[in-house]
């Protein structure tokens, strides 16, 4: 099995203290691993995050979605302890909070997005075009200065953390509800430089949204060795319209 590295945990603790501080999280980390093309591997018998001089010891479980989720060692998921995980080349990521009863956090997503793939294609390319919506094009400039392809990444990262966010509320939903809620990647904008909605082209994400009592998803981001590093946090609505899960 391939030796992990964490790398640039100082910048990653500044993005983790940008995207959760000051929200009542009980704990909160994003780390950043080299070496290894998946997860998968990595989950056998659980899997070692490095978090301040100690580290973060997790059993990982994925949900008929194929969303993961950390769970004890029955399988049963532990109740507030929120996650993400992506994978780009031979880097993995992954996000996390310790959310307490009511916390306006219901969800985390992380992904990371290469620049490489955006290197070669300026703003008036027609695969830029047909992966961004006209407002997306509008704040590239504004969601990274002066660097067209990280800021192209992330934004392709941030429809992707906003995704993987309403994984556990949608977990929350099923465990109640019988109404199917359909949405893609796709169907997530990003509305500004922090906050990603449903595409008004599509408004399945904006429903589910809307429905699961979410009022809107917040981003963070960094870059970290030529990539997008993306963290997304969907939050609950006000308490009086709350109709969402706890």
């Amino acid at each position: 099995m391939p030796t992990l590295h964490a790398i640039q945990q100082d910048a990653l603790d500044a993005l983790a203290n940008a995207a959760f501080g000051g929200l009542g999280c009980e704990d909160f980390g994003i780390v950043v691993l080299q070496g290894a093309r998946s997860w998968n591997a990595r989950q056998r018998g659980g899997i070692q995050l490095p978090h301040g001089d100690a580290t973060l010891d997790l059993h990982i479980a994925y949900d008929e979605r194929e969303a993961p989720f950390a769970c004890d060692e029955t399988g049963h998921e532990l109740p507030g302890l929120l996650l993400s995980l992506a994978d780009e080349g031979d880097f993995l990521a992954c996000a996390w909070a310790r959310v307490p009863h009511g916390s306006p956090i219901v969800g985390v997503g992380v992904d990371l997005a290469s620049t490489y793939d955006f290197g070669d294609h300026p703003a008036s390319d027609r695969f830029v075009r047909l992966l961004f919506t006209p407002r997306e094009h509008e704040l590239a400039p504004q969601v990274v200065t002066d660097d067209a392809p990280l800021a192209y990444a992330t934004e392709f990262g941030a429809k992707e953390a906003a995704f993987k966010s309403l994984a556990h509320p949608l977990r929350t939903w099923y465990r109640t509800q019988q109404e199917e809620l359909a949405f893609e990647v796709r169907h997530f904008a990003m509305d500004s430089t922090r906050t990603v909605r449903g595409d008004a082209r599509n408004a399945a994400a904006q429903a589910a949204m809307e429905r699961m009592g979410i009022s809107r998803i917040e981003v963070n981001h960094a870059e970290v060795r030529g990539m997008a590093l993306v963290v997304a946090k969907a939050l609950r609505a006000p308490a009086e319209d709350d109709g969402g899960p706890r």
